[in-house]
Formats: C-alpha cells, structure tokens, sequence
C-alpha cells in the first residue's frame, strides 16, 4: 500500500447534464441556462475557480447560445483558454440501444462542434453513466485518439480497481479510471451538501459534518486504488458546481496533509495517473457485471433495450434510413453534380442522435420527453427519405427509359448494400387506371386484373408473383417537387415479387409492358395446408400458432418457436418486475387461425392469429393481477421467400391490457 504523502489529488468540477430525463428538456434547459449563466460569472472572477467540465457533451452548447446569444464570446473565450473542457461526444448516449455506426457519427458530430468552438474535443472517453459498456468500446475510442476512459458501470470495486486498460477484440486499448461504486460521478457532493444546504443550521456542526465525509470518501479512494494519483469527482446530475473550489482544495489539505490537492482536469489527471498506476490488470470483452451490492449508483439497468419498443423501432427505421439509403446515395449524386445540401444530413443526424441521450433512446423518462423523441425521430425520417429520392433520382435522370410504345415505362429497384445480391424482392408497381390490359377469372363480372410483363433492358422476361393489389388509390409525390406538389392523380397499385440479380451499391431497370394475355405465376412453395419450405428451410405452423423449423442444410429441427408468454409488468423504464403472486399465461395451449396471404412459387405468407386470455391489469392494492380478463389478439404473419435462409415473421399485436409484459419464447440449448 502506498503511503499517503505520495498521494496527489485532482479535484474534478462539472455537472452531469441529462439533457432530458424526469423533466422535458425545454424544462431542462430554463436550468442550463441559469448554470451557464452563474458558471460565466464565476470563471471570469478572482476566486480560484480555475476550470469545469461539460459533461464530455457538445449539444448543450447550442441549447444555451440558442436562449443567450450575447453571451457565446464570453462562453467562447472560457472554453478556447481550455478552462471549460467540452466534447468528445455530441450526446452522452446509450451504448446498447444505438449501434456502433451512430456512436462513431456521435464522435463525429461532437468533434466538428469542438472545432467549431475553436479547440479540440477533451481527449477523453467520459462515459460516467452508461448502463454498461460494449466490448469493441476501446475500437471506436482508439479511432478518435482517446486514450483515456472513465466509467462505472459494469464493474464492481471488488473485481476491478481504480486503473485497468481495458481491450477490444482488435487489441486496442485505453487506460480507465473506474469511478467508485456507491456514488460515482458525484461522491463530492456529499460534502458540499453540508455546507451549501440549510440541512444543518449549525455551521461549525456542518462544516465538520463535512471535512468527514471528505475524510471517508479520500481515505475510500485511497483504499481501492492501484496507483498514487486521486481523482475526486464533483458532477453530480444538474449540479451546480462548487463557488469556492479553493477553500474545498485548502479543506482537503487541512484533514489529510499528505495528500496534495488541486482544482484541475480530466486530461491532467490522466497524464499523472497513467504514470503513477501500478499492477494494471487488463481487461477484456463487455464490462456488463451487475451490482453486487445495493449501491445508489452502480445498477447496471440491463432491461432498457425492451422498454418503449416503439421509439425502438423508430430508432432502427432511422439509423437504417441514413446509414444504408440516405449516404451511399447522397455521396454518389453530389460525385455527380447533384448539388443536395449535406446540412439537411446534418440536420437528420443531429435530430437521431440527439434521441441517443442515454435517458432518452433508453425509455426510462417521463412520458413528454418520449412525444419530444417521437417528433425527432419524424424529422428524421422525413428528411432523410427525401434525401434518398432526391439523390437517387439524380443518379438515375440520365438513364435510358426502356419503354417505346404506349403504357410503357421503366421501374428501377436499387440495391444499397455494398454486395451483389440474387434475391426475391418485393415492390410496388402503380398502373393508371386506364391501363389497356386486363384480364378476370371466368366469366364477366369478376375481378378485373390488370396484365403486364415484366423484362429486363435485354428483353429477359422476369416472372413474377402478385402479392397485392389497391385497385384506386392516390399519394402525393414520394419525389417532392416544386413543379409537381399533388401527385399524378389517381393510380392502381400492384405489389408483387419477383427473383432479380441486383448489382452492388447499384439498381436494376425493369419495363413494364402492357400483357394481352392473362398473366398468372403457377406453382407454390407450400408442401402441405400449413407448410412451405425452399431450398433451405421448410416451415410448419401448428396448431397452436407455433412454428416447426427445418434447416435443410445443417439437418436441425428447431420447434416451439413464436410462442408467446404474458406476465405481470410492475416496473419502469429501467426495470422489468413481477408480483410474487403471479398468473402467467402461455399461448402454446391454445387454437390459433392459420391463414395463407400468399401463395406462389416466389413467397409464401401465412397469417397466424393467437388469442390469449389475460388479466386485464394489475391490481395495487391486492398486488396481483385482477381476475376480469379480456382478449389479447397476437397476429404473425409468416413469410418463406424463394431464395432466403431465414423466415420472416411480423407480429401485430392489439393490445387492450394494462401492466403486463408480453415476451417470446425462444427455446434454446443453452443450459
């Protein structure tokens, strides 16, 4: 154990900003900006206040210049003398509900934001309140040249010391500093609390309540440590920081002479801590380890990646949107003079991942805080589905219509992905209404199908199947135009599949052609009332509404998938939890309705109604679920395409219960 007179200190001050959470953010904000505006007044003074941490996040600096513009050359000049550290993120995000992709824009965003201020972002991984840690963390870390790491979460004090490096399965690492168990980020702050709070009336009583809990936490640091260098952190959440950090600095030196403190930076104390750590254990794969004791900080909250599975799916329709579509497609058009404006991407990003906060895209706060995610999410996607027409119209402007006669025209499929893909594909293909061909079934007076041929550039007929059909119906342009604001009036839409070679990060034309002859597909990838099955994969569905899968390549059989059990829900956001008096339900006695959508050779879907009896709510007062029960209708739909090594499955769910939780079941091997 090290002496305490080779001890140093580094007191840390800042604030923990959760841009929203238990309050909405224009709630929060009212508050930041009375912090910014107390922490301008302070840095600018004679008082030894020498630096502060914004919580290692660059968003917070336009949510204050928005409300006090006159104040960002003050801000400025603080932050460009190295005094206020802001960055490297953008928003302290949630590391599992995002992926690895928006934690990199994240990055980016938060160092073009940096740069804008005119310095570079704080050379450190602060991470002080995700709800564990990936294991390719130190990856992404190494890409933007930060070294240094803080965190908590996912370890335990009795597994992990205050310095480990921490390695990501490329072998990249970075040097951690693991904040303590019990308070984390804001252990300081209990300290304070006696002397900046009236919870004492006595002042001598409280500034000697607080020189010992200054006393307990050092001499704890000191304890875990596997080094000579402190760090005494002092952000707790929406915390003002500390007015007279000289007289805490000067507090600590009076009841632990040996140890020498001064008011600094995470960056410097890294560069002394990483010299003075000894024994450093390395540490691999996901920091995931769960509290081993009732600590008020260190819950690891696993359960946020199922909580408000809505903004989850609108968070995935966005990620995609711009990763996969909007991007490759933007990047190509401007190559080639498009000219679209990168600020509309930059828009869309900053609107997605200002929904990755780790209180927001986790679904742990108040309900107006979620409405307010809802309306990103939709700017998002609004933005980013226009970028993806507008660049990939441009990129096929020049491209030779395939039609030559009448009621001819071209429909281009792309493909996004960086591969070359032979796959069954589904699209939509609108006809006018006055479309010439058309056939029906027997005599007149049954459905009237419209008829056409698809063919590709070199006159290859393409068979296809037909999935759907809205014989009226009307949009406005999905290609947003001036000249064209309504639409092409009204239209039939036929969906249909077909089996296509599409090229890498490309498209494929196809024309469609008017058909004389009634045009039908035959054959079906049914093998039975119930089943199908492809090349790779047969499927059944049971009675009960579970499946019987087959993989025809490995020769396993797996059953009982999609089955369904329902739960008491008695938790929040962070946590799911059940009643000890519990009524569980499972769908896999019931009958289930077992539908066919589509029947071809090309796709097979099946549609599968479970009804489940469930308790209607929970009763509080009994503390558990109430005996009236209604219906909880679970439909499935179960799609087997041609060419695929994988079955499709959409469920719908109507639900008309309350506090209950509803989970699939999928049986595994796994002990």
């Amino acid at each position: 154990m090290t002496k305490k007179s080779e001890y140093s200190a580094y007191y840390i001050s800042g604030t923990h900003w959760d841009r929203e959470w238990y309050r909405p953010f224009q709630e929060f904000r009212l508050l930041l900006v009375e912090l910014i505006d107390d922490l301008l007044d302070l840095m600018e003074g004679d008082n030894g206040f020498d630096f502060f941490h914004l919580d290692g996040q660059t968003c917070v600096l336009d949510d204050y210049v928005e409300i006090r513009p006159e104040n960002a050359q003050r801000l400025r000049r603080l932050i460009q003398k190295g005094r206020i550290l802001i960055g490297p993120w953008f928003t302290m995000p949630d590391l599992f509900c995002t992926d690895g992709e928006s934690l990199i824009r994240n990055f980016l965003v938060g160092r073009r934001i940096s740069r804008e201020w005119g310095v570079e972002p704080m050379p450190v991984a602060y991470t002080c309140d995700m709800f564990g840690h990936p294991s390719q963390m130190p990856q992404i870390y190494a890409g933007f040249d930060l070294k240094h790491c803080v965190l908590g979460r996912g370890t335990n004090e009795h597994t992990t010391p205050a310095f480990f490096n921490w390695q990501a399965p490329d072998g990249s690492e970075v040097f951690v500093f693991k904040l303590q168990d019990h308070m984390g980020y804001g252990a300081f702050t209990k300290a304070r609390g006696f002397l900046e709070t009236d919870f004492i009336t006595d002042r001598d009583q409280a500034l000697q309540e607080a020189r010992k809990s200054l006393k307990e936490y050092i001499d704890h640091e000191i304890s875990r440590t596997n080094g000579s260098t402190l760090c005494l952190i002092d952000s707790l959440d929406h915390k003002k920081p500390a007015k007279n950090a000289a007289e805490y600095v000067e507090m600590i030196h009076g009841i632990m002479p040996d140890v020498k403190a001064r008011h600094s930076t995470l960056p410097d104390f890294f560069r002394d801590a990483e010299k003075s750590a000894r024994d450093v254990p390395t540490k691999r794969g996901e920091l995931r380890e769960p509290s081993k004791n009732r600590n008020p900080y260190l819950w690891l909250i696993p359960n946020c990646v199922s909580s408000r599975i809505r903004m989850k799916r609108a968070n995935d329709e966005c990620r995609n949107l711009l990763e996969f579509w909007v991007e490759p497609w933007m990047a190509l058009a401007n190559d080639n003079g498009a000219n679209l404006s990168e600020k509309y991407l930059k828009i869309a990003w900053e609107n997605l991942l200002l929904n990755h906060a780790h209180d927001s895209v986790c679904g742990c706060s108040i309900d107006q805080v979620h409405r307010d995610m809802m309306f990103r999410y939709d700017q998002c996607r609004v933005l980013g589905r226009q970028l993806r027409n507008k660049a990939f119209g441009h990129l096929i402007a020049g491209c030779r219509e395939l039609g030559r006669e009448d009621h001819e025209f071209t429909v281009i499929i792309a493909n996004p992905l960086p591969w070359k893909r032979r796959e069954v594909v589904t699209f939509n293909i609108d006809l006018p209404l006055d479309f010439p061909t058309f056939f029906s079934e027997g005599f007149a007076g049954s459905q009237d199908i419209k008829s056409f041929t698809l063919q590709t550039r070199d006159g290859q007929n393409i068979p296809y199947q037909r999935l759907s059909v809205i014989p009226k119906t009307r949009e406005r342009t999905a290609f947003a135009q001036v000249e064209n604001q309504i639409g092409d009036g009204d239209f039939s839409r036929y969906t249909v599949a077909a089996e296509l070679d599409l090229p890498a990060l490309g498209f494929t034309s196809l024309l469609v052609k008017p058909n004389k002859n009634s045009y039908r597909l035959m054959g079906s990838l049914r093998t039975g009332p119930n089943s199908a099955e492809n090349d790779f994969l047969g499927v059944t569905i049971e009675s009960n509404g579970s499946l019987t899968l087959v993989d025809k390549i490995s020769g396993e059989t797996y059953r009982d998938l999609l089955i369904f059990e329902d739960r008491s829900e008695i938790g929040s956001g962070w946590f799911h939890a059940s009643t000890v008096d519990e009524e569980v339900v499972l769908s896999s006695a019931g009958n289930a309705r077992i539908s066919v959508v589509n029947d071809g050779p090309l796709q097979v879907k099946f549609k599968v109604i479970v009804k489940m009896d469930i308790p209607r709510r929970y009763d509080w007062r009994l503390e558990q679920r109430e005996d009236d029960y209604v219906t909880l209708q679970i439909s499935n739909y179960v799609t087997l395409r041609k060419t695929a090594k994988y079955i499709e499955v959409e469920t719908v769910i109507d639900n008309n219960a309350e506090d209950h939780q509803l989970q699939l079941l999928m049986p595994t091997d796994i002990p």
